[in-house]
């Protein structure tokens, strides 16, 4: 299971929910622009979209097993 979160100034992850589109309200709700990805609840995260001028942009990365 994927867990999507936020970065936060200090580029730390922090859990939010299991859907995209969920933590992308979250981080639009609470000033935050970027948000993050921890495949399978594992160790690492990766940045998958952004925020700039009111729009969210997607990042293209290939999910790894």
């Amino acid at each position: 299971m994927d867990i999507y979160g936020i970065v936060n100034d200090e580029g730390v992850h922090i859990d939010i929910s299991k859907s995209l589109n969920a933590a992308k309200a979250y981080a639009t709700k609470h000033g935050y622009k970027q948000v993050s990805i921890r495949y399978n609840c594992g160790y690492v995260c990766q940045i998958i979209a952004e925020k700039r001028a009111n729009k969210w942009y997607k990042f293209w990365i290939p999910k790894t097993i």
